[in-house]
């Protein structure tokens, strides 16, 4: 009798099942696929590497700048799929070793539930071992949505990771955050890129003006960008294949592309699971819990993808920790409201907390401020002054509500905005720490500053 036995071992159910174990629990935990889901296998890991590669190469070719002469710079894809397998497979060793360190039982094959307090994982011989635990954790991830008229005319992320060669002209169906990762990734290895979005921007969930400022960007790079417009057909002769699209004003528009990639977004695995049958609720959304992660079944929780509250690897490890902490005894609410997000574009952008347009319709009175990396030191040193880092603040308390980023290294720069959201701390308190110069990291501290319209580094607007 196990304990927990956890479902899926991508970042939510591997940390789920490492947590139950270091509280003491017998834990199981059934992968079908590859140990680390899709985010180390066929998503986060592999894209990222990409990414490195992509940005070292635009690093190499702009060496100039710095007073670095390099002759003959060429782009070796061999080499950077060896650089993306290696990073993958180091990971997922990686985790594979800490799984059993920790006592995890692990079962390599396909499971279901036959009932409340039953897991039979089909193993890839095709026998069958049947478990029996205390608690069922679910966290069987998402999987690719895409358009039934795209079927065998286009490609998914998966196979673009493994492409080997950079395609003439590529046409990406889906302006969000795989979308423009992959139109950055492939766009700096010298493909011509085209981007249709159906919504009026691209990456929709991201505060306004950092979705409009970056696109800005990539349309200055080459990057084609077409915002309020449906992809209705995509025709191939064999040679090449061309995409139909019609605008906002009805006008029909044919792109041409060698390659076409469907990132429209994902939708909830279920992975063969009998939730009608065990009586577990859920909707095309995925499966419904509460704050601990419990569904409306005692005994059975889920967690990550499945769940489809964030779609982000490290919410799914929270959801993780927090769902382990209420199985033994520790009760545990998740909290969304300071959650960031990433996304790995050239340059990156990031959010955390509310945008400028959720506060203002939450009924919040919003103060914005913003720096510009074009005004910060160690930016400017490396060159990489495109973007601000924008804070959202609650004028009535000072708090800080949300802030964005979009220029070098805001995947990492997010976090101070994050604990600021998450701790409740004012603008003035987290402007109040001492910031170590020279780093990018004082652009945040200003913006913190801005918000009492006290910048240092920013010729002020206000009268004398």
């Amino acid at each position: 009798m196990f304990d927990v036995v956890v479902i899926g071992a991508g970042p939510g159910g591997y940390v789920a099942a490492i947590k139950g174990a270091q509280m003491g629990g017998k834990v199981a935990l059934v992968e079908g696929g590859k140990m680390g889901g899709t985010c180390l296998n066929v998503g986060c890991i592999p894209t990222k590497a990409l990414v490195h590669s992509a940005s070292t190469y635009l690093g190499a070719l702009q060496a100039h700048r710095f007073g670095v002469e390099a002759k003959e710079i060429t782009l070796n894809m061999d080499a950077v799929m060896d650089h993306k397998h290696n990073t993958v497979e180091q990971l997922v060793s990686g985790i594979e070793k800490l799984v059993k360190a920790n006592g995890v039982a692990v079962y390599d094959g396909w499971a279901q539930i036959p009932s409340t307090g039953k897991v039979e994982v089909t193993l890839e011989d095709g026998s069958v071992e049947r478990l029996e635990a205390r608690n069922i954790v679910i966290a069987t991830g998402s999987s690719h949505f895409t358009l039934p008229f795209l079927k065998d005319k286009a490609i998914t992320s998966d196979e673009l990771l493994n492409l080997d060669y950079v395609p003439e002209r590529l046409c990406i169906i889906g302006g969000g955050v795989i979308g423009i990762e992959f139109a950055c990734i492939f766009s700096a290895f010298g493909a011509e890129v085209t981007v249709i979005e159906l919504l009026p921007s691209i990456l929709p969930n991201m505060d306004q003006e950092i979705s409009r400022r970056l696109a800005l960007i990539l349309r200055r790079r080459g990057i084609n960008i077409h915002t309020n417009t449906s992809v209705t057909a995509v025709d191939d002769d064999g040679k090449e294949k061309t995409v139909l699209a019609r605008g906002k004003d009805g006008t029909l528009n044919k792109f041409k592309a060698e390659v076409v990639l469907s990132a429209v977004g994902r939708a909830p695995n279920f992975s063969g699971i009998a939730l009608d049958a065990l009586g577990v609720a859920y909707d095309k959304k995925g499966i419904k819990v509460d704050g601990r992660m419990a569904t409306n079944i005692p005994g059975i929780w889920a967690i990550g993808d499945v769940v489809g509250h964030t779609y982000l690897a490290h919410g799914a490890s929270a959801e993780g920790m927090a769902v382990m902490e209420n199985i033994f005894g520790n009760p545990k609410a998740m909290d969304y409201s300071a959650v960031p997000a990433c996304v790995f574009s050239i340059p990156e952008c990031s959010s955390v907390g509310y945008t400028e347009q959720e506060a203002r319709k939450q009924g919040f009175q919003v103060k914005i401020s913003k720096f510009p990396f074009g005004a910060n030191g160690k930016a400017l040193s490396m060159g990489a002054t495109d973007g601000l880092v924008k804070v959202v603040a609650d004028s009535a308390t000072g708090k800080v509500i949300g802030m964005h980023i979009l220029g070098p290294h805001a995947g990492d720069l997010i976090h101070q905005g994050t604990i600021a959201v998450q701790l409740g701390l004012t603008a003035k308190e987290a402007a109040g720490i001492v910031y170590a110069h020279p780093t990018l990291s004082e652009a945040v501290m200003e913006a913190f500053h801005g918000v009492s319209d006290a910048a240092i580094h920013l010729l002020s607007r206000r009268p004398r």
